[in-house]
């Protein structure tokens, strides 16, 4: 035993301190450990984000909404289509969750398609939390997911986060975000356009059958219907929606296995109801795997939401 190791022993015994209790006091001292390390990451991360951010998309900016509705600030982010500042047009909008990731992949596709004529000249929103990676899938976790589960686990292994939020999240888009958007930028009211990817496809499905009229374009990926057991998957049989001229395209990949046997299922319920107010199609990409399949997926199901 070192003198430091030796001191700290005399100390406890002097002091009428267990040995039990100095084995609780060495753990907790290790979590605290633990929980400054994190600290101090998560602080070195938000520098990096907030002063030394080497890229800036073109045509874009950034806006801060902060919701009365769950008390979270969100960034959102807005691409415009080129002319934007030329003209007094008003533009449909794709509204995109998870932009922390997918905003720069999203606008680069999206620019292309407006450039070809494929489709039209189209506002991006993108809603991001402005936070390290890891905070970010805990939010994401909440804003997505449509009931609160305690213990969710995917392939035996516990995923950690909030959940239960969706509803929370839909009203702020619907009381807090679209207003804003509304005021601030020329758009048109009825044309939204919703994209979600994995648990933003979940979330899509949810407003899709429980708040249809948020949106009338749906571009959904990869959707996780397996949460809480299917619930998704299983609250088709009993709704009670009409659409009224709504456009719904859902992808996966071949390559995901269960999350592609889930849309098939879903899709063919949607099909049972024989709604005339919705046009859908859905598409298993060959040789996608859950993370692949954006390029092809968002691609395909924009040419088709905006087809007449």
């Amino acid at each position: 035993m070192n003198k430091k190791a030796f001191f700290l022993f005399l100390l406890f015994v002097s002091c009428g301190v267990s040995q039990e209790e100095m084995d609780l006091l060495k753990q907790e001292n290790l979590r605290l450990k633990q929980e400054v390390g994190d600290l101090k990451q998560n602080t070195q991360l938000l520098l990096q984000i907030n002063e030394k951010s080497p890229v800036l998309l073109a045509d874009t900016e950034v806006r801060e909404v902060e919701s009365s509705i769950n008390g979270q600030r969100y960034q959102i982010k807005v691409k415009f289509p080129k002319g934007y500042f030329e003209s007094s047009q008003k533009y449909p909008v794709l509204y995109v969750t998870d932009a922390e990731t997918n905003f720069g992949g999203v606008s680069y596709i999206v620019q292309r398609l407006i450039k070809d004529r494929l489709i039209p000249p189209i506002l991006v929103v993108g809603i991001a939390y402005h936070t390290d990676y890891k905070n970010f899938y805990r939010l994401r976790s909440r804003d997505l997911t449509p009931v609160e589960m305690p213990h969710l686990t995917l392939g035996g292994k516990l995923i950690p986060g909030p959940t239960g939020g969706a509803n929370l999240f839909a009203d702020f888009m619907e009381k807090e975000l679209f207003p804003f958007i509304a005021q601030e930028y020329r758009v048109v009211p009825d044309d939204k356009t919703l994209y979600g990817h994995s648990y933003g496809g979940l979330f899509g499905r949810f407003i899709l059958v429980n708040r249809p009229r948020l949106f009338n374009r749906y571009l959904l990926l990869s959707p996780s219907f397996w949460f809480n057991e299917d619930m998704m998957l299983r609250a088709i049989d009993t709704s009670q929606v009409h659409f009224n001229d709504t456009r719904l395209y859902m992808g996966s990949g071949s390559d995901e296995v269960r999350i592609d046997d889930l849309q098939i299922a879903f899709m063919q319920k949607l099909k049972e109801k024989e709604d005339k107010g919705i046009s859908f199609l859905s598409e298993i990409l060959e040789n996608e795997t859950h993370r692949t399949v954006f390029g092809r997926g968002f691609t395909n199901g924009m040419r088709f939401l905006f087809t007449e």
